[in-house]
């Protein structure tokens, strides 16, 4: 070896033992105003060498030396240089970029990514967008928002809760996403407040659901709530406030007095002779003595809402916490104080800290407690559809007597009468106020949660987690039919005194751990790889108490204070014993990253889960997923475009699952111990065991593209997606000569398919003045493929306007299309007739079930959403506005069944109105489910507007306070339709079901808000 070789080789020796003697390990935290910042770059200025926060926003990086330069960056930031001038632990804030549309965004087991490296279809609301929506109900915030996302409030009522479907309805049974907070599994997000959360983030595809394996079929929604951050700072207070009124916004037209007794009049003029029990027509003279009521004034009232929140956030190098409290109080515009209500109370902490270097602790705990009165809506029922009433019950009935009585529409001994003028008796009818005064429901729910979770970083590329979680809900439900005495008016409940209680309780136990390992070493070769592997374990209770009614009398007639202390005769109780139910899932998963120059991108995921409540031939499942992306944009023939910042192509296939479609014990033969033997006895076999049944599996296909341009103002994300369900769970075809009920058996296909695309621009201006825009529209097409042996499912009763099922899930057509007759036309007397679609030649005025075929589709085409905000100095004004286009609405609001009720305007202001049948016994064919009774749905409704001032910095500093923001905010202030109705916007009637969806039966609306607030900051 020459002498020259010798002294290079010592040189180089020298050179790498002076650096690793000068080198020093820094350790820090990156962080915006809101909280942590996983996924932030932190690189030591003029080298490669560089790291990650992780999901806490803490780093760890060996710089050369304690004087070295750092540059932290995060996509959607201003960057910034940090000197370290030997300073070995930092702290850093970063500010948001506005002239940038990219984002980070959460994975799930707390992973995050920029998305720029994202290669699934994945969205994320923050929490600027949240508080610009003055919402009561997290999943709200979705609502136009996330393109392919479909939110519905199932009514107006205060306190409903919300239908979310995530690409579709994927299947006949339950149909909702997953939601996980903080990493836990929790039912909903009814617990709460929108004000704690910092992101929602929607898991759209397989390719990003399935490590969530089963559970993840129907979409995953990940929601991040507010911490500290640990680097030195003083006490951060926020208080958000606001109040409002609630008014009704929009009213059914109706028949007015004059118009009703006009309609009356021809109607007893055509019939000849009046049904049993009706009067002729109404002179002059009556007319003008009878009152002309409108029932929606007397029933809808102007009616409050309050909003009030606290936080404080804070932390130092070593520790981060943040506390929050909050109520929401609202009343229904229907029925009011103590019995459409809701309240809602929030107590929310959380702390981090660093045990040592390497161990950090986390923990966050909430405990939330409402109060929901509840009044039956969206229902026909006799005695309890008050909504319906107020449809069905004409204006010249009045509320009260004369001696302040609730007037009965309906006497049995005797007559209705409004001013001295005698009136009919309608018995399918009542008066809407006394249902209300004889209605009481309360539920009250007390829901705790807990998270712990254990970092430890045993190497610099490897780090272990651990954790723990629970989701504990406690439901207590009231029902009270107190005493009213009106004997000239026939009303006497009496005999229909009950009160009843009962407790429930459901919880979700989570334990788990994944190690991370980053391979660091390969950066310097442009391969970027990180793998995650885990296990978890999932436990789910519910303790359905026994309920016990009591249907004697009280020594009480008020809601608040009835209890089973003061029945007369505690004897009367009687006990429905409640039933218990557990499920287990144990699951390993794992997922791999990696990408070339941050160009090309791979990720892969498998999912490993045995769940307790299928067969044992079928307890195990694997769910798979790839996904792959180019991000042309880095390629030297765009690199150095002046127009586009990213380009960027995806696509991923996985397959994720549904466990939530059955009982927990399906797969088990049922017995019964109600049989008897010769008089005694005994217990008996009623459904066979399947111990093949599995949970249903989704597999979906999605190809995107994401585009930013023009220095990230113009922001363009689309999608294409083909999701198809298998083995859905169905109740299998037993014969009847076996005398058993259907098994569950896994059979049938539900095949989604959509487009969707979302726009966002913004711009800023040197004077102050900045805009910006954004718009979503999501496609979808819902059809079921198969359902195995079963020809069709019927859905969706409604009594007792039609006494028939309105919906039919049938293979070829959308889940719960609507079912019913065709309506060619109408007869010279005004009869519908029925379209004689079986060709069996019979009258088409009287139709036979083979003349029925699918006459509507509640599932939408698309959905939409805009959003427009303009700022100026202080002021800020924002504007949302979404819809559906291509739904149907089946109108059930009208009392087809009960002779003498209203109806609609239109019948004696526009012509080609049905045979008037007001008076007549003799149908006309408006009883029957038909297309006659199909309306469109579509819908384009102004949800928000809101103009806000933030006070300047001088006034600020005079005020000792770091922020100031007074806002007016209005809500459901208009809304664009052909929707007849009072509200458009239907969801789901019964949350238990999907199958129930888009048909009104005298809906709950939603109320106009107008609200006054302010944040303040300190």
């Amino acid at each position: 070896m020459s002498t020259n070789y010798v002294v290079l080789l010592f040189m180089l020796l020298l050179t790498g033992m002076v650096f690793d003697a000068n080198a020093q390990t820094i350790t820090g935290n990156v962080s915006d105003s809101t909280g942590p910042l996983g996924g932030a770059t932190v690189v030591e200025q003029g080298t490669t060498n560089g790291t990650q926060t992780d999901f806490d926003g803490n780093f760890t990086i060996t710089v050369s030396d304690a004087n070295a330069t750092l540059v932290i960056s995060y996509i959607g930031y201003n960057s910034q240089t940090i000197a370290l001038n030997g300073n070995t632990n930092i702290s850093v804030v970063l500010t948001e970029n506005t002239e940038t549309l990219d984002e980070v965004v959460v994975l799930g087991y707390g992973q995050t990514q920029n998305k720029r490296l994202v290669t699934t279809a994945v969205a994320t609301v923050k929490a600027a967008q949240i508080r610009e929506l003055p919402i009561s109900q997290a999943e709200a915030a979705l609502q136009g928002t996330v393109p392919g996302v479909v939110v519905q409030q199932n009514s107006g009522s205060p306190g409903s809760p919300q239908t979310v479907r995530v690409r579709g309805i994927g299947t006949l049974n339950n149909s909702n996403p997953l939601y996980i907070v903080d990493g836990i599994q929790v039912p909903n997000l009814g617990f709460l407040n929108p004000n704690d959360i910092v992101s929602q983030t929607v898991l759209k595809d397989a390719a990003s659901t399935a490590i969530y394996g089963s559970r993840g079929g129907n979409g995953v929604i990940l929601v991040e709530t507010l911490k500290g951050s640990k680097r030195a700072m003083k006490p951060e207070i926020t208080i958000r406030t606001s109040y409002g009124i609630q008014s009704l916004a929009n009213k059914p037209d109706l028949m007015n007095r004059d118009q009703y007794v006009q309609y009356y009049n021809e109607g007893v003029a055509a019939a000849g002779t009046p049904a049993a029990g009706f009067r002729g027509a109404f002179t002059d003279a009556e007319r003008a003595l009878l009152p002309d009521t409108d029932w929606y004034d007397v029933l809808f009232n102007d009616a409050p809402v309050e909003n009030y929140y606290g936080s404080i956030v804070g932390g130092s190098d070593k520790i981060a916490y943040s506390a929050s409290g909050g109520y929401f109080g609202q009343e229904g515009i229907l029925g009011g104080e103590g019995k459409a209500e809701f309240k809602r109370r929030n107590i929310r902490a959380s702390l981090s800290a660093d045990i040592t270097d390497r161990i950090s602790f986390s923990a966050s705990a909430q405990y939330q407690n409402q109060d929901r009165f509840v009044i039956p809506q969206n229902t026909g029922a006799a005695g309890v559809g008050i909504s319906s009433f107020i449809n069905a019950l004409p204006a010249i009935y009045q509320p009260f007597d004369e001696d302040g009585n609730f007037a009965n529409p309906f006497l049995n001994n005797g007559v209705p009468t409004a001013n001295g003028v005698p009136l009919n008796s309608l018995g399918a009818v009542q008066n809407p106020l006394f249902s209300i005064a004889a209605t009481n429901n309360q539920i009250t729910q007390d829901a705790t949660n807990l998270n712990v979770s254990l970092d430890y970083d045993v190497l610099d590329d490897l780090t272990l987690r651990g954790w723990y979680g629970s989701f504990h809900n406690s439901i207590f439900n009231r029902t009270f039919t107190p005493l009213i005495q009106q004997p000239t008016q026939e009303y006497d409940t009496s005999t229909g005194v009950s009160y009843s209680e009962v407790k429930s309780t459901a919880e979700n136990r989570q334990w788990g751990g994944t190690a991370k390992y980053s391979f660091d070493e390969l950066a310097d070769t442009n391969h970027n790889l990180s793998a995650l592997v885990g296990y978890e374990l999932v436990k789910t209770n519910f303790f359905g108490g026994d309920l016990i009614n009591d249907t004697g009398a009280f020594f009480t007639n008020d809601f608040g204070r009835v209890n089973f202390a003061l029945s007369d005769n505690i004897t009367d109780a009687t006990v429905t014993p409640g039933v218990t139910i557990q499920r287990f899932l144990e699951s390993f998963f794992g997922k791999v990253d990696y990408n070339f120059k941050e160009k090309y991108l791979l990720s892969a995921v498998l999912r490993r889960d045995k769940s307790s409540s299928f067969g044992s031939d079928n307890r195990v499942g694997w769910f798979p997923a790839v996904s792959a992306g180019w991000v042309i944009s880095e390629e030297d023939f765009l690199s150095n475009s002046g127009a586009i910042d990213l380009l960027k192509l995806r696509a991923g296939w996985g397959i994720s699952g549904n466990d939530q479609s059955l009982g927990p014990f399906d797969y088990l033969a049922q017995l019964t111990t109600q049989a008897g033997y010769a008089g005694q006895p005994g217990i008996a076999q009623i459904s066979l065991a399947n111990p093949a049944l599995g949970w249903e599996e989704l597999t979906q296909f999605n190809v995107g593209l994401d585009i930013n341009a023009f220095s990230n103002k113009l922001g363009i994300t689309v999608d294409y997606y083909i999701k198809e369900t298998s083995d859905i769970l169905l109740a299998a075809t037993t014969p009847l000569t076996s005398g058993l009920n259907p098994a569950s058996e896994n059979t049938g296909t539900i095949e989604n398919k959509g487009f969707e695309i979302l726009l966002t621009y913004r711009e800023n201006y040197d004077n102050g003045f900045g805009w910006n825009v954004g718009a979503n529209l999501g496609f979808n097409d819902n059809e079921v493929t198969s359902l195995g042996e079963t020809s069709f499912i019927n859905s969706a009763q409604i009594q007792p306007q039609f006494n028939d099922f309105a919906s039919r899930s049938s293979v070829g057509n959308s889940v719960a299309s609507f079912y019913g007759f065709v309506v060619e036309g109408r007869d010279a007397n005004g009869n519908l007739i029925f379209a004689d679609l079986d060709g069996s030649g019979n009258n088409q005025l009287v139709p036979d079930s083979g003349d029925k075929a699918i006459i509507g589709d509640p599932n939408p085409d698309a959905t939409v959403g805009f959003n427009l905000g303009l700022n100026y100095k202080g002021f800020d004004l924002s504007a949302f506005m979404s819809g559906t286009i291509g739904n149907d609405i089946l109108d059930a609001t009208i009392r087809y069944d009960a002779l003498g009720t209203n109806r609609p305007a239109s019948y004696v202001t526009e012509p080609g109105a049905p045979r008037n049948v007001v008076v007549s016994t003799a149908g006309n064919g408006e009883n029957l489910i038909s297309d006659f009774h199909i309306k469109d749905g579509s819908y384009l409704k102004l949800k928000n507007v809101t103009l806000g001032y933030n006070l300047p910095e001088s006034v600020l500093e005079t005020l000792g306070m770091k922020g100031l923001r007074l806002f007016v905010s209005g809500q459901n202030l208009f809304v664009i339709t052909e929707y007849p109705g009072i509200d458009p916007e239907i969801g789901q009637n019964n949350v238990n079901t999907s199958l129930n969806i888009g048909i009104d039966q005298g809906f709950f609306p939603q109320p106009r808000q107008i609200l006054l607030g302010a944040s303040i900051n300190f």
